[in-house]
C-alpha cells in the first residue's frame, strides 16, 4: 500500500527554536489525514543547508533517495515538503534534475505551500505545473544566493579587521580563553591546564596517561562546568589531542570558507598570526609535536603498565641494524619479555638470533648511565644554546609547512588562483625554513654537549634511583619519564650477537689544543657504553672512552 512520507528541513540550528519544525510537521500530518494515508515522519534534516546540497549527499533525504534507488520505497508513494525550496536550492538544472528522478521512479512529490502534486501521470497530461516548480527553484537559488554573498561579504569584511586590527571575529573562541569588552582575555585556570597537557606530553606521557592524570586529580573538563558535574563527565583522548595540536595556543588563527556539512571547507588565505593571546612558546608548541611524532614512530599499540618498556624503539639490531621487536617468552623466571631481531624472526635474512631479556637490559642501562661522568658533556662556553630543542622546533615545522604546501598543490592543479599565491608563499617559507634547519644541524653537531644534556643525564640519573622506592602508579610515570629523557641521551642500543649490546649516546664534539693554546672543535665522536661483554675490564674501559671507529 502507497505511503506518505513527510520531509522537513531548515537550515539553521536557531531555527528548530522557533516555529519551523512544529508548522512543517503539523501541516503535512493534516495532509495525510486527510487521505487516510500512513504518514512516516522521521525524515528530518535539521540545521542543514540545500543551497550547496548537503541535504542531497549527506542528510536524511539522502537516505530517502536511496531508498527510492533500491525499490524500497512503493510506487505510488507521496514525498510531502512545505515547499520545493525544502528539497533543494540549488541551481534549477539540479534542483529539477532530483525532481524529475523521483517522479519518474513513481512518486508524487506533494508541495504543501501551492497545494501542488508532481507525479508522472499528471505531468503527461499538463506539464505546467512544471513552470511553476522551475519558477519556484530559480526563486529558492537567487535568494540563496544574494544571502550567501551578502554574508560572505560580511564575513570577510570581519576577517580582513582581524588581520589588520586583530579584532575578535565572533564571540567563539578557544576554551581557555574568553571574549570580554571586544578583545581575548586569558581564562587563567584553563590556561594552567593547557601547559600542563604540554608538559606533560614533551615529559613522554600519551594522550590516555594525561587523560587519566587530569580525571585521577578531579580536573574537570573545560566543556563542563560545576553545576553540569556528574561522574560520567570527565577529560577525553580527543580533547587533549585538540589542544596539544591546536596552533591557537600560539596565537595563530586560520580563517576558513565553506562547511564540514557542504563538504567544502578550506583554508581562506595565510593563518592570522597573533590573534589570540600565545599562551604556549613556539619552541614549546614543537617540541611537544616532536613528540607526538615520536610516539607515533614507536611501537604501536597501547601500551599498559605491565607492558611498557624504556627502551622502546632505540634498540637495533647490531648485524642489519634493524628494529628490535618484543618477544614474549612466557611469565619468570624461565620465561619473560626478551628482545630480538625482527628481521631474524621473520626470515628475512638476518642471522642474528641472540635475544636480550628487557628488564636485564634496562638494569644495565640505567647502570651504564651512572657510570657515564657527567661533566664529560660540559661545554666549554657556559653560554652554549639549547640546541636539541631548537632543532626539533625547526624539523617539525618544516614537515607542518610541507604538508601544507603538499595541500595546496592540489588546489593549484584545479586552477584556484589564489591557492598559486599561497603556493609560492609557503614554498618560499619552507625553503628559508629548511636553509635555517640545516644551519641548527650544523650548530648543533658542535653544540650537542649543551647544558640541556647534562641536565637530562642529571635527571635521569636522579629518576633510576627513585623507581625501586615508590609505589606502582609511581613507578609508571617514573618509567614513562625516563623513557622520554633516554630518547633525548642515547642515539641508539646496539644489539650485536657478538659484542653484546652497546648503548651509543649522542654525538658529541672532540675538543683539542692549537699550536696557540686556543681550544678548537675536531671532528664529532660518539661515546659508546659497552653494557655486556665477555671482554677484559681493561679492553672496556679503552673501549668506553677511546673507541674512534663507529658501530653500525
Amino acid at each position: 500500500m502507497p505511503k506518505a512520507y513527510s520531509y522537513i528541513r531548515f537550515s539553521t540550528p536557531e531555527q528548530a527554536q522557533g516555529d519551523s519544525l512544529r508548522r512543517q510537521a503539523a501541516k503535512a500530518a493534516v495532509w495525510a489525514n486527510e487521505r487516510n494515508l500512513v504518514l512516516d515522519d522521521s525524515l528530518r534534516d535539521l540545521g542543514i543547508s540545500a543551497y550547496h546540497g548537503a541535504n542531497r549527499t549527506t542528510g536524511a533525504l539522502r537516505l530517502f533517495l536511496q531508498m527510492v534507488e533500491d525499490g524500497k520505497i512503493e510506487r505510488g508513494s507521496y514525498l510531502i515538503v512545505e515547499s520545493l525550496d525544502r528539497l533543494s536550492r540549488e541551481t534549477v538544472i539540479d534542483a529539477a534534475t532530483q525532481l524529475f528522478a523521483l517522479i519518474q521512479a513513481g512518486v508524487i512529490v506533494v508541495t504543501l505551500s501551492d497545494g501542488q502534486e508532481y507525479s508522472a501521470s499528471r505531468l503527461r497530461q499538463d506539464w505546467t505545473p512544471l513552470i511553476i516548480s522551475l519558477a519556484v527553484m530559480a526563486r529558492a537559488h537567487d535568494e540563496s544566493r544574494l544571502k550567501s554573498e551578502r554574508v560572505g561579504e560580511a564575513w570577510k569584511q570581519k576577517k580582513e579587521e582581524a588581520r589588520h586590527d586583530g579584532k575578535p571575529i565572533t564571540p567563539r573562541c578557544p576554551e581557555w580563553l574568553e571574549v570580554r569588552d571586544g578583545r581575548f582575555v586569558e581564562r587563567a585556570d584553563r590556561v594552567e591546564i593547557v601547559k600542563r597537557v604540554f608538559r606533560e606530553t614533551i615529559e613522554g606521557f600519551g594522550r590516555r596517561e594525561i587523560v587519566s592524570r587530569l580525571n585521577g586529580d578531579g580536573i574537570l573538563p573545560f566543556k563542563a562546568s560545576e553545576k553540569r558535574k556528574h561522574p560520567s563527565i570527565g577529560w577525553q583522548t580527543s580533547s587533549v589531542a585538540k589542544i596539544v595540536t591546536s596552533r591557537a595556543v600560539i596565537g595563530e588563527y586560520q580563517p576558513h570558507t565553506g562547511t564540514h556539512k557542504a563538504s567544502n571547507r578550506q583554508p581562506d588565505g595565510d593563518p592570522i598570526q597573533d590573534y589570540y593571546p600565545r599562551v604556549i612558546e613556539v619552541e614549546t608548541f614543537w617540541r611537544a609535536q616532536k613528540a607526538l611524532s615520536d610516539r607515533r614512530g614507536q611501537t604501536a599499540g597501547r601500551r599498559g603498565k605491565a607492558g611498557a618498556h624504556i627502551l622502546r624503539g632505540l634498540a637495533k639490531c647490531g648485524t642489519c641494524s634493524g628494529p628490535m621487536h618484543v618477544v614474549n617468552k612466557g611469565k619468570p623466571p624461565k620465561g619473560g619479555i626478551y628482545l630480538r631481531c625482527d628481521r631474524n624472526k621473520r626470515n628475512l635474512g638476518c642471522d642474528n638470533r641472540r635475544a636480550w631479556r628487557v628488564d636485564h637490559l634496562e638494569d644495565t642501562v640505567i647502570r651504564g648511565l651512572g657510570s657515564i661522568d657527567i661533566q664529560a658533556f660540559a661545554s666549554l662556553d657556559d653560554a652554549t644554546p639549547k640546541v636539541e630543542a631548537k632543532l626539533d622546533a625547526l624539523a617539525a615545522e618544516v614537515h607542518h609547512l610541507d604538508n601544507r604546501r603538499r595541500r595546496l598543490l592540489e588546489l593549484v592543479e584545479t586552477g584556484d588562483d589564489a591557492a598559486v599565491t599561497r603556493f609560492k608563499e609557503i614554498a618560499l617559507s619552507l625553503k628559508e625554513k629548511k636553509r635555517e634547519l640545516k644551519s641548527a644541524k650544523t650548530d648543533a653537531a658542535i653544540l650537542s654537549a649543551d647544558p640541556d644534556i647534562v641536565a637530562k643525564l642529571t635527571e635521569a640519573t636522579s629518576i633510576s634511583g627513585q623507581l625501586h622506592a615508590c609505589d606502582e602508579n609511581s613507578r609508571h610515570e617514573l618509567r614513562i619519564r625516563l623513557s622520554a629523557i633516554l630518547r633525548i641521551v642515547i642515539d641508539r642500543i646496539v644489539c650485536s650477537p657478538n659484542l653484546g649490546a652497546v648503548m651509543v649516546v649522542r654525538q658529541r664534539p672532540v675538543w683539542k689544543m692549537n699550536i696557540s693554546g686556543f681550544a678548537v672543535r675536531g671532528e664529532p665522536s660518539a661515546m659508546y657504553v659497552l653494557l655486556d661483554s665477555d671482554l677484559p675490564n681493561d679492553v672496556i674501559n679503552y673501549f668506553i672512552t677511546d673507541f674512534g671507529g663507529s658501530i653500525s
